[in-house]
């Protein structure tokens, strides 16, 4: 497995990664547990000994081989080739440092520099890429009703929305997060009750207490799934009927 470790943050004022000619050095640390840190489990460290050839205990944690271990990382970063032993040990090493982010979508404020497989990326954004055409896709089939409903399983009442408003909100919502709008109302088989449950509830016709729902003082689900089961059952059409009709009269 080929990996890439790359520098991330930059300089503050110069705006500058890292200057050709400089480099910085990870090395190990003590964590708060008061065990050095070598990112090695038991298992790894033994095989990898017999490996690269160094003496048994040479990778355990209270080894004095961790004193001066270090990684040389320059601005271009280095690559890594995990089917050799001396690589594999810096991959190790490096996957769960606090300084490295074991792949793009790991990166926090503290990450100074990404670890990452790049075909195994690059798939990764081509999965994403799908979802959010996909998404984009069935955006464009909605109708302008359709999608004011969507907006209200999304906690926003669109009725009083002008048509462009509600096309930039719903937008916004699918770009920020394609996924959840393909569960929220592609995928989401029982939307339409769930819309009858928001609207009935905005409109005070259905009540909720903590997480529970009531029509009048009976309840109707202990959490939003419930009430929406409680609808579809077909025992309880004629509840349904009388919540949809005051509804859409109220």
């Amino acid at each position: 497995m080929e990996i890439s470790v790359k520098i991330r943050k930059s300089n503050p004022w110069t705006g500058v990664t890292k200057w050709k000619s400089c480099f910085d050095y990870i090395g190990t640390y003590i964590k708060r547990s008061g065990v050095r840190y070598t990112g090695l489990a038991d298992e790894d460290a033994k095989r990898l000994e017999k490996e690269i050839g160094y003496a048994e205990g040479t990778l355990a944690p209270s080894s004095e081989f961790w004193l001066t271990y270090n990684i040389k990382l320059g601005s271009d970063g280095i690559q890594l080739h995990t089917e050799n032993p001396g690589d594999e040990l810096k991959y190790l090493f490096l996957k769960s440092h606090k300084r490295v982010a074991d792949g793009v979508s790991n990166i926090t404020p503290g990450t100074d520099y990404v670890m990452y497989n790049e075909n195994a990326e690059a798939e990764k954004v081509n999965k994403y890429n799908q979802v959010k055409i996909a998404a984009i896709k069935a955006l464009a089939e909605m109708t302008i009703d359709e999608k004011r409903k969507c907006l209200r399983l999304y906690g926003i009442r669109g009725e009083g929305m002008s048509n462009d408003l509600v096309e930039t909100k719903l937008y916004e919502f699918v770009e920020r997060a394609p996924q959840k709008f393909l569960d929220t109302w592609v995928n989401n088989k029982t939307r339409d009750t769930q819309f009858l449950v928001e609207e009935a509830l905005a409109k005070n016709i259905v009540r909720k207490n903590k997480q529970a729902y009531y029509y009048g003082t009976d309840i109707i689900g202990n959490n939003m799934d419930d009430a929406i089961a409680y609808l579809n059952d077909k025992k309880n059409q004629d509840i349904k009927m009388i919540i949809t009709n005051e509804t859409k009269s109220k």
